[in-house]
């Protein structure tokens, strides 16, 4: 059954745009039932995509944008490698755990300058197995043979504020979004920014999250105990690991390590936006990773209808949320 994609139209959308750099500024369409928003272009890879061949042994890293990704990816590559350092810091994460969807999505011009015209679709499928890949998909967008092949899903959610604000930093980095902050919570908010709506997303894997091939973690949870989210992970992925391998790798996924770690930073790419005066010196990919960030940037109006949303989306779908609002 064909993918529904119907164009985004609007005054909202049409700022949200103009604010964007020029080579981004994309027709822009939801898909799905669900309504997701991505570029128009979109449309011409949404099929291949679903199509794509799945393997049992895949491990696959599934999250809204700015919800740990980097983080998990990391964990995980480490984890179903044997713990090999050396080759994890060798090798850029984007090889060893490639964005599934990545290289459809950014135009010509981006595709060309930062991954050298590489089809993240085609690098994905070619991987040696056991594959680890990565995507930010929601559930009906992702290839249908998840759900019949069932290998290993790992899906990382965080509290809707605090994604949203860690959304604008990476969007002003990234895609040069000149608008105030507020007005990008209500882009947010509306359903305009890349792979929104957060709350119906992180719903279709909270409703999963029994299932034995899928396990949940949250970016809070990761702040608060990583060791213990270590272990679950590994034991998830059926690895053994003892408590000081447990320590090392935790230190290596601490966040002042991740923020130097070369390998995961893409610290090369942004050397060369703030050569180009496109970015600020004191820009990051690996910015702060803190809990409760939202809070603190957005305003009490604008917290308090994102607060509303999660409570209804979750408390009266399933009768729990992944967080305490």
């Amino acid at each position: 059954m064909a993918v529904p994609v119907v164009a985004i139209a609007g005054e909202t959308c049409e700022r949200y745009n103009a604010l964007l750099s020029e080579e981004e500024q994309t027709p822009r369409a939801r898909f799905g039932r669900g309504g997701y928003a991505l570029p128009a272009k979109y449309a011409d890879s949404v099929q291949h995509v679903k199509d794509f061949h799945v393997r049992q042994d895949d491990v696959w890293v599934v999250t809204p944008p700015k919800c740990g990704t980097t983080w998990t990816q990391e964990m995980v590559w480490l984890l179903m490698n044997d713990l090999d350092y050396e080759r994890a810091k060798s090798s850029n994460l984007m090889e060893r755990s490639p964005y599934l969807e990545f290289s459809r999505l950014v135009p010509d011009i981006i595709k060309e300058k930062y991954l050298n015209n590489m089809d993240t679709v085609e690098f994905a499928a070619n991987l040696t197995p056991p594959r680890c890949i990565k995507s930010h998909l929601p559930k009906e967008l992702l290839p249908d043979q998840l759900w019949t092949k069932r290998p290993k899903i790992i899906y990382v959610a965080r509290e809707p504020k605090d994604a949203a604000v860690s959304f604008f930093y990476h969007e002003q980095l990234f895609v040069s979004f000149s608008g105030e902050k507020e007005f990008y919570f209500k882009c947010y908010y509306e359903d305009l920014v890349a792979y929104t709506p957060l709350w119906e997303h992180v719903l279709d894997f909270w409703k999963m999250k029994q299932e034995p091939n899928i396990l949940f973690n949250t970016y809070e949870e990761m702040k608060k105990d990583l060791p213990a989210v270590i272990n679950r992970t590994a034991a998830f992925l059926g690895k053994r690991i003892t408590e000081e391998q447990v320590a090392r790798l935790a230190e290596h996924l601490d966040f002042k390590q991740m923020k130097k770690n070369s390998s995961v930073n893409i610290e090369a790419n942004l050397t060369k936006l703030r050569e180009q005066g496109v970015i600020k010196e004191e820009q990051a990919f690996i910015r702060k990773g803190v809990v409760g960030e939202g809070r603190r940037e957005m305003s009490p109006e604008t917290a308090a209808r994102f607060d509303e949303r999660t409570r209804r989306t979750f408390n009266e779908e399933v009768g729990g949320c992944p967080w305490n609002i």
